[in-house]
């Protein structure tokens, strides 16, 4: 029996000096277990600040325009999404973009259904560009293949660059830890909760340029890669 992770993984190559993205399908049970291999690079980069707030800019914006409607200036519309948020970052990254773009142009991309978040930060000029980028996976393991359920899973990777991406050549690793077991949270009477059965799971891996998936400019798909584990009783 086969159950579908679907779009289980997006390793996202983005536009920062030694930081890589990864998205998965939404779920508690997948996270992070260790951060690519960083290279030293004291210079600021406002780019993985960008990306990982990019959804919260998006609502807060348009929950601005929803109340206020016509906002005249960038420094009253960002001054507003700081008062906001209470965040800093979040006013000063609304800053950058707005007045880089001028106010019309940047409520308009806001706007776009579709705009992702690599592209977004791209527009603005906070994250780089690299469209002569590659990335291909050296080793792909997925362990144990074969474990009790309520057990964790352990995702390896490892990708090498030889032209870099918007990171620098070289070799980077990944490690995604999926716990199968059940959350002690989770109401069922408040909406579905998420259930690990005994079955084999099929995983499969994107690495990309930019946001796997997106039909925008600068996005490519360097490599898959696809494995499974089994869940048994």
């Amino acid at each position: 029996m086969y159950r579908s992770l679907a779009a289980v993984f997006l390793l996202l190559i983005v536009g920062v000096a030694g930081t890589s993205r990864i998205a998965f399908q939404q779920s508690s049970h997948i996270q992070r277990a260790v951060l690519p291999h960083i290279m030293k690079d004291v210079r600021l980069d406002w780019c993985p600040q960008c990306v990982n707030s990019f959804d919260d800019l998006v609502q807060i914006v348009l929950d601005i325009i929803l109340q206020y409607g016509v906002v005249d200036t960038c420094g009253h519309l960002c001054e507003l999404v700081e008062e906001k948020t209470g965040s800093g970052l979040l006013g000063f990254i609304c800053t950058m973009g707005c007045d880089f773009l001028g106010l019309e142009e940047f409520v308009k991309l806001i706007e776009k259904a579709d705009i992702d978040p690599i592209y977004y930060c791209e527009v603005m000029k906070i994250c780089p560009i690299n469209d002569n980028g590659d990335a291909k996976f050296k080793s792909f393991a997925v362990l144990p293949p074969r474990a009790q359920t309520e057990s964790k899973i352990a995702v390896d990777m490892v990708y090498v660059s030889k032209n870099g991406t918007a990171q620098k050549p070289g070799t980077y690793g990944e490690r995604l830890v999926i716990d199968t077991t059940p959350d002690p949270e989770c109401d069922p009477t408040q909406g579905e909760c998420e259930q690990w059965l005994a079955g084999t799971y099929n995983i499969t891996v994107l690495l990309c340029n930019g946001q796997c998936g997106s039909h925008h400019p600068h996005t490519a798909l360097y490599d898959t890669a696809r494995g499974s584990f089994t869940l048994y009783e």
